[in-house]
């Protein structure tokens, strides 16, 4: 895939709002990198068996195949790529990422996945935008959720009966990268979901993922020059507040990139320097607009506010959580402040367990529940794995 894509996979794991198989992995010599970790810091006794409940009680929510692309992509980024999809007519359960790459109609259903629509091209291969919440919500969204569970890029897709593969999306997802385009281009016929402009903090990290930190110069589909320095530096300057789920998508990216940079052997120079003050930067934010209860403000991270719908407080404390779990140092994550996040979160799920849960929302909040479980105790015992891109603390002093 890349001379730099290591992973830091941990065996037998407990285990989107617009805002391959497991044993695929197992098999590939280049990908897993298991290192040692601190023994954890003095943590409250009742901490980890809650996440833990949470965690499964999410596991346990059965995802049906009629549900559409939308829902089952989000809950392969909460669960990994063990996730399930129920038929009900058969009783039978089916892999969903195995089916999605496969190409294959559901049994006695005309479709894959309702709103799941692939689009080969010149360029590489397209996923269909919206419509929202059916299909895929942002440009990247789903091959950068894929990624980030450890996509391998020659993991075989099959459309419309031919084959193709996870590093066509990529070549896709750098080719339409720019500056100065304020559209997507959807090769699928739908109107744009996005009117308002690219998204690029998930292409820069399927950039970096898949073509390497120091890749070259590229000349786009629109003929432009492009740097991935030049698109970081782009992202830097979002509008936060108007940018999908508060930027933290955005800042999800960026780390995940400053992660790789440092993973390599990089230094905090040059873009880096911004990068790593932009993150530091609203950390800050994220811990000064929490609420009295540990969650995070219902803006994310661009102030204060306090909504008591449910829903909307699952989603921006989970999507809060999902980037800072990657982003915190190992000490950061054991602070009280985090851990009143992490247990407010899981008392939020598990008030409704019984209940619907927006799964954009539901599956970014357990994503971060994950991420945040393997970094303090561990990786837990249920199916899946999941996949750390490396510990925040590494590649500094």
């Amino acid at each position: 895939m890349r001379g730099t894509f290591l992973l830091l996979v941990l065996s037998a794991v407990f285990l989107g709002l617009s805002c391959a198989p497991v044993d695929e992995r197992k098999n590939n010599p280049e990908v897993i990198v298991k290192e040692e970790r601190p023994a954890p810091l003095e943590l409250p006794k009742e901490m980890k068996p809650r996440v833990e409940a949470t965690l499964q009680q999410i596991h346990s929510r059965e995802l049906d195949t009629t549900y559409s692309f939308w829902t089952i992509f989000h809950g392969i980024l909460g669960m990994g790529f063990d996730t399930q999809l129920f038929d009900r007519k058969s009783g039978n359960k089916i892999n969903a990422i195995e089916h999605i790459r496969s190409g294959k109609e559901l049994p006695g259903q005309p479709y894959v996945l309702r709103g799941l629509k692939f689009v080969p091209t010149i360029d590489g291969v397209d996923v269909r935008l919206g419509p929202v919440p059916i299909g895929q919500g942002h440009q990247d969204q789903f091959i950068s959720e894929m990624s980030q569970w450890g996509m391998r890029p020659d993991a075989k897709f099959v459309i419309d009966g031919k084959d193709y593969t996870f590093l066509d999306f990529a070549r896709l997802s750098k080719a339409r990268a720019s500056l100065h385009r304020l559209d997507i281009v959807s090769y699928s016929g739908m109107p744009d979901a996005r009117p308002q402009g690219q998204e690029l903090g998930w292409a820069v990290m399927m950039i970096a993922e898949f073509f390497g930190i120091d890749t070259p110069p590229w000349t786009n589909m629109f003929g432009e020059k492009v740097t991935l320095e030049e698109l970081l530096r782009a992202e830097l300057k979002i509008n936060m507040p108007k940018a999908a789920c508060g930027g933290t998508h955005s800042l999800f990216g960026l780390t995940w990139v400053l992660h790789r940079h440092l993973q390599n052997g990089g230094k905090i120079e040059g873009v880096w320097v911004d990068i790593d003050k932009h993150i530091e930067h609203y950390k800050v934010m994220a811990k000064k607009f929490r609420h009295p209860d540990g969650s995070f403000s219902t803006q994310y991270v661009n102030g204060e506010e306090d909504v008591k719908d449910s829903d909307r407080r699952i989603n921006t404390t989970g999507h809060t959580l999902e980037w800072l779990a990657m982003a915190l140092s190992d000490e950061e994550l054991r602070e009280p402040w985090v851990q009143d996040a992490v247990m407010a979160l899981c008392k939020m799920i598990l008030d409704k367990a019984h209940t619907d849960i927006d799964t954009g929302s539901l599956y970014h909040a357990t994503h971060g529940l994950h991420i945040y479980h393997d970094r303090v105790y561990g990786t837990p015992n249920l199916p899946g794995q999941t996949v750390i891109p490396l510990r925040p603390g590494w590649g500094r002093k």
